[in-house]
């Protein structure tokens, strides 16, 4: 009796369990993985328009452009960009469209964002300091993850020759305002994790202006000017630094230690001139490294001894084996030249269109170039009075001179130009190098250049290749 009830207690046992099994199944199969859907929602793609490197244009106008983009994305995409652009081309060529059709611009996904492009504005923004600067589609996919993170997005400002002396200090006296150089330029150049200038002048009490004179020295005063600029990082490759004697540059680089600022490309003495700064921005390993390449073949003083203050000397193989040290630690690497300037200025203040150009001897071109063969990642001549040309070499930027920031000569055109490049860097990646152009008049306060005086600038620039 007892075997007889455990038995029937097993079948209704068994299918009860069979029936809630079956339920369950039947359940599942009406709404198949509903964790998947559940995941499943719209998330924005950003586009950018961008343009060959040396595009004189800055703005996004497609009533004025032919407009690519690339066959790769996602045909939901495409189909939303040619909503807003029926003209689109769809195409795999856009390194070469963008190279040979100078008018024409693409849109490409943040990821395909390179240097080797111009970025351009959009609704009077910069994308990479505005999201309002990208066009917006919307995608469904499985999983939310951002597509692009702002907040390592890192910023280096890198500027030309700084000399606040002569006549610029007596601007700057009769001012009263000690920062007055940077007064119209000083927002734009703080705004980054790193500001470089390239100070070529030491600090001297009671310094007096002498007009005409190519022996330099700035009050201590002045440095009001690198601090509303927000300046954190200065090279010494420049060759005046020792114009009043070791005295004053000693002092002067003890004051920037003071203040915080990081400098390169010279120092205290020889060990001190030839260490390469290194740098974390924004997760991004930067080295810098700065040469004095004139004073090196001058064998002048200015170059740093074993006891006494100044620049680092120049010889290729110093170079190559920097670089190949800097690669040890460092994601990207940036190379200054203290290089020979262009002294043959006409008498008249028109462009002078020689300038413009690298130097053809001593051999710019091959100097510069010699330090992307060995591995550097952004070339940078911050000798040059007034801008030169720039490009894309064995796929790496070189800008041959970025011309004057702060400085008093005002006799030409050139000499009142000057470059201020801007370097985005996102995961370890340069993504795009921004020139702000400027000039400076007979006030000799800097201010950005727009419109039609930002296009002349970039045209000599463009022609000068």
């Amino acid at each position: 009796m007892d075997n007889k009830i455990k038995t029937i207690t097993l079948i209704a046992f068994i299918c009860i369990a069979s029936f809630f099994t079956v339920f369950t199944l039947q359940k599942i199969n009406a709404n198949p993985l509903p964790e998947i859907i559940n995941t499943q929602k719209k998330i924005s793609e950003y586009f950018v328009p961008v343009a060959n490197l040396y595009s004189v244009e800055d703005n996004f106008l497609p009533e004025k452009q032919k407009v690519y983009t690339l066959s790769k994305y996602t045909q939901d995409e495409i189909n939303q960009l040619k909503n807003l652009y029926p003209n689109i081309i769809i195409t795999n060529e856009i390194d070469n469209i963008l190279d040979t059709e100078t008018k024409s611009v693409a849109l490409v996904k943040i990821d395909d964002l390179s240097y080797k492009y111009k970025l351009l504005y959009f609704n009077s923004k910069y994308f990479l300091d505005d999201v309002g600067g990208a066009i917006t589609t919307n995608v469904t996919s499985l999983n939310s993850v951002p597509t692009f993170d702002f907040s390592k997005i890192g910023k280096i400002n890198q500027t030309g020759v700084t000399a606040i002396t002569r006549g610029l200090a007596y601007k700057t006296d009769i001012s009263g305002d000690f920062g007055y150089p940077a007064k119209n330029i000083s927002d734009l150049l703080k705004n980054a994790d790193i500001v470089h200038v390239s100070n070529e002048v030491s600090f001297v009490p009671n310094c007096n202006y002498i007009p005409n004179s190519n022996v330099f020295c700035a009050k201590p005063e002045y440095i009001k000017t690198l601090v509303d600029s927000g300046v954190n990082v200065v090279e010494l490759t420049g060759n005046h630094n020792n114009d009043y004697g070791y005295k004053y540059n000693t002092q002067t680089l003890q004051k920037y230690a003071e203040l915080g600022i990081k400098y390169f490309g010279g120092g205290l003495n020889t060990t001190d001139s030839q260490k390469i700064l290194y740098e974390n921005v924004k997760g991004t390993r930067v080295a810098f490294l700065g040469y004095n390449y004139y004073d090196t073949m001058q064998k002048t003083s200015e170059i740093a001894g074993p006891n006494t203050p100044g620049s680092n000397s120049y010889s290729p193989e110093k170079v190559k084996g920097d670089i190949l040290e800097a690669r040890k630690r460092a994601d990207l690497i940036i190379v200054d030249f203290q290089f020979q300037e262009c002294y043959a200025y006409p008498k008249t203040s028109a462009a002078y269109i020689p300038c413009y150009k690298p130097l053809a001897d001593p051999d710019q071109v091959k100097t510069f170039r010699d330090a992307i063969d060995d591995g550097a990642d952004i070339v940078v001549g911050t000798q040059a009075h007034q801008p030169q040309t720039y490009e894309i070499y064995n796929g790496k930027l070189i800008f041959y001179g970025l011309g004057n920031l702060f400085f008093d000569q005002t006799p030409w055109v050139g000499t009142r130009q000057g470059l201020i490049l801007t370097h985005y860097i996102y995961n370890g990646k340069l993504i795009q190098t921004k020139i702000t152009t400027t000039y400076y008049d007979n006030n000799m306060q800097t201010y950005i250049t727009n419109g039609d005086q930002r296009k002349f600038l970039l045209s000599l620039l463009k022609n000068a290749r």
